[in-house]
């Protein structure tokens, strides 16, 4: 990847930036360069205090650059669209200038404690260098592009036509040198004076097709979409058939998308030229892995691990290899046409009726669906996804153990759940449903860490918020019980810095927003931000460069709710309880990195959750989480790792059951691994109540005391991933010994 292009500044475009750039890091990539309007790079700019982009170079490419163009792999070309100002209601651009230019631009090593000290140096950011006065200048044209989309004219570079070997054998051509100056362009002179023309014996060069990616965020920028020169040369009217769209790619929202002045503008294209939507009419979360575990572990038990309800996916009956029909180009490209018709009319209707244009083919977008540019293919759908529900369950028991120990299984919780039925104690508050439980990364079976903590019937709080966290609400819940959960959504607790546990808060604050305005409520009550106060310098960059998001959210800080150093005023502290139904909060400083903070919750009806974040073992969180209901306890590494473990200030298993065990709580949930452990743990066995925490796993009391029993037929149904986990970990065990030993023989000698 060279290239990544932004076509305006929201989340919803730029709030994969970091974990790609990140990824393409980890991957070797070198050089990337970033498209779109000023202020983008601030995205990784201003998260230097929790993100490391030490071996990437990142260059930001503006708008109006009209230098030479690069030709590999493509030739881009920038075209801006600007929205009518007085529509926009940006406010007073001086005010967020201020409010920016007032934070902290210190910079915290939050990896520093990961580092031998000769190798600690600070992290001064990429900008460390530059002068007030320029970081000024960029800023203030960032406030002022707020209300700028870029759109991109795209196109492979000139390929020259292939020979016509048959035509150059006609002409007598010899094999040899002479081919090559004919496949240039070149003419040639045969030895007998004949002369031979390149273009009789070549097929035609090929310009590069041309394709184009556009965004019309709102009827704003209808104005300047419909006025820019830019798009004529590749319409009838002025273009020569060669330089004629291919494809428009667009992001434009379904509203806009429908106007007639857009549907004009679509109209300007050749009827050749297709159409491919991308926009919040995609319902496709696109994750099979995600399914796929849940599908296998809603077998153990279907209230803990209830089946996903985001619906995008078709499921089918066949096996996964049956799944798509090979079909040829041609047919792919007819089934794409019939298919557009319906869509055609879907984004004519408009209440101005009658909408006089005609589009070319209109095609709605799914995961993984296909447009090939050069060779021309055209639509390929044929990777897109599918559910096997019947396939994935088949593949539990290709495990020796697995019937056995599921049977087994199956009698136990029957028998428990009997006997809680009986029980009228069992209540279904509070629920704590996992949305994240790995570390570090996103993986296939486990996002990073978030936990959604429903109190009540119209409460509920959100422990860490990692990227991801509001597509996992939506696969888990479905949209519209998520609309639900983030209405009746109190607070975010943010346990630490490290991006993993907080990247995914301003999408969620986005969506929350949307939600109330959903059911008819524009006066939305401000979300509770409880984090490290440093967290607050991104979040005023991003108001400032992006989009509002500081009106919608209260930032209380976790220093002043430290049991041992309370600094909050008696009457914040009141409310603050009184609105999450709390009896008390407190807060402990853990061994992690700078600012990382454990939580006690204890509710009014008496229970008691504590939530360790990231640490080591720690006493400052035993002492607030005495006699807990449950403990929430990070595991990152195995025992054979807790050399590795202290190094990167995590816990091991073991520790973070003798955590449980040193606070006497009741019961004990394992979370936070490490994603070796993609699957299950590595455990000896898992004691009595503790149990291990899965994505997309919803537990409430009456759930607690089973837990213990899925250990053993989760290790039979991913027998396969625990014996390779067995294996690693014998070797590793093995090397370490050698090198005990050799370091012994060294100092007898």
């Amino acid at each position: 990847m060279e290239h990544i292009l932004v076509t305006h500044k929201s989340w919803e475009n730029v709030g994969g930036l970091p974990g790609v750039l990140l990824t393409l890091q980890d991957t070797g990539v070198p050089y990337i360069t970033l498209h779109g309007p000023p202020g983008i790079e601030s995205i990784y700019y201003d998260t230097r205090h929790f993100l490391r982009f030490r071996d990437l170079t990142i260059q930001y490419k503006h708008y109006l650059d009209t230098g030479e163009p690069n030709t590999e792999p493509l030739i881009i070309q920038n075209v801006p669209i600007w929205a009518k100002v007085e529509e926009m209601g940006n406010g007073d651009a001086s005010e967020k200038l201020e409010s920016v230019q007032g934070t902290n631009d210190e910079v915290e090593d939050l990896y520093a404690h990961e580092k031998p000290e000769s190798r600690k140096r600070p992290n001064r950011g990429r900008q460390g260098s530059t002068s007030p006065t320029l970081k000024r200048q960029r800023q203030e044209e960032s406030v002022s592009c707020r209300n700028l989309s870029v759109a991109y004219i795209c196109r492979p570079p000139p390929k020259a036509g292939a020979l016509k070997l048959e035509e150059c054998v006609r002409a007598g051509v010899p094999p040899g040198p002479l081919l090559g100056d004919l496949k240039k362009g070149i003419d040639i002179t045969l030895s007998d004076g004949t002369l031979v023309k390149a273009a009789d014996v070549t097929e035609p060069d090929d310009p590069g097709p041309v394709f184009i990616v556009v965004e019309a965020p709102s009827e704003a920028y209808l104005d300047s979409l419909l006025e820019s020169p830019a798009f004529k040369p590749y319409q009838p009217l002025e273009g020569s058939d060669n330089d004629l769209a291919e494809v428009v790619v667009h992001f434009t929202p379904q509203k806009v998308l429908a106007h007639p002045r857009y549907q004009e503008w679509m109209a300007r294209f050749s009827l050749s030229t297709s159409h491919i939507i991308i926009n919040e009419s995609n319902t496709c979360m696109g994750s099979v892995a995600v399914h796929r575990i849940q599908y296998k572990l809603n077998l153990l038990n279907d209230n803990i691990f209830p089946l996903l309800k985001d619906g995008g996916i078709p499921v089918k009956e066949t096996d996964g290899d049956e799944k798509v029909e090979e079909t040829n180009n041609e047919e792919r490209s007819e089934n794409s046409e019939s298919n557009s018709k319906e869509m055609s009319l879907k984004i004519n209707e408009h209440p101005a009726d009658s909408n006089p244009y005609v589009v070319g083919p209109t095609m709605q977008s799914r995961t993984l669906f296909t447009y090939h540019i050069r060779p021309r293919k055209k639509t390929d759908r044929s990777n897109e996804l599918y559910l096997y529900p019947d396939t994935y369950m088949q593949e539990c028991y290709i495990g020796e153990k697995f019937e056995s120990a599921f049977l087994d299984i199956k009698d136990k919780l029957q028998a428990f759940y009997s006997e809680q039925a009986a029980n009228t104690c069992s209540q279904d508050y509070p629920q704590i449903i996992f949305l994240g439980t790995g570390s570090c990364i996103p993986n296939k079976t486990r996002n990073t860490s978030s936990i959604l903590l429903d109190i009540s019937s119209d409460k509920a709080l959100i422990m860490d918020c990692g990227e991801g966290t509001y597509g996992q609400m939506v696969r888990l819940l479905g949209a519209p019980e998520c609309e639900k959960m983030l209405r009746k959504l109190v607070a975010v607790y943010v346990s630490h810095l490290h991006a993993d546990h907080h990247i995914g808060f301003i999408r969620l604050l986005h969506a929350r927003r949307k939600a109330f305005h959903a059911a008819g409520v524009f006066d939305v009550p401000k979300l509770l931000l409880m984090a490290p106060g440093k967290i607050m310098p991104y979040l005023i960059s991003y108001n400032a460069n992006f989009e509002p998001l500081l009106q919608d959210f209260t930032h209380v800080y976790n220093q002043k709710l430290l049991y041992k150093d309370f600094t909050m005023e008696e009457d914040d502290y009141k409310n603050l309880c009184s609105m999450l139904d709390m009896k008390k909060i407190s807060m402990t400083h853990v061994l992690h990195c700078p600012n990382s903070f454990g939580v006690a919750w204890t509710h009014n009806d008496g229970w008691k959750i504590v939530y360790s974040g990231d640490t080591m073992p720690c006493k400052g969180l035993v002492e607030i989480g005495q006699d807990c209901d449950v403990l929430i306890h990070e595991a990152t590494m195995e025992d054979e790792l807790e050399e590795d473990a202290k190094l990167k200030t995590h816990s091991t298993t073991s520790q973070a059951i003798q955590v449980g065990k040193d606070m006497n709580a009741r019961q004990t949930l394992l979370t936070h691994f490490s994603q070796r452990y993609a699957k299950v743990p590595l455990l000896d066995e898992l004691p009595l109540h503790v149990g291990i925490a899965f994505d997309n796993m919803k537990v409430c009391q009456k759930d607690f005391p089973s837990l213990h029993l899925l250990y053993e037929v989760l290790v039979a149904m991913f027998s396969e991933d625990y014996d390779g986990m067995l294996e690693k970990t014998a070797k590793k065990r093995l090397a370490r010994e050698k090198i005990e030993a050799h370091m012994k023989s060294k100092e007898e000698m």
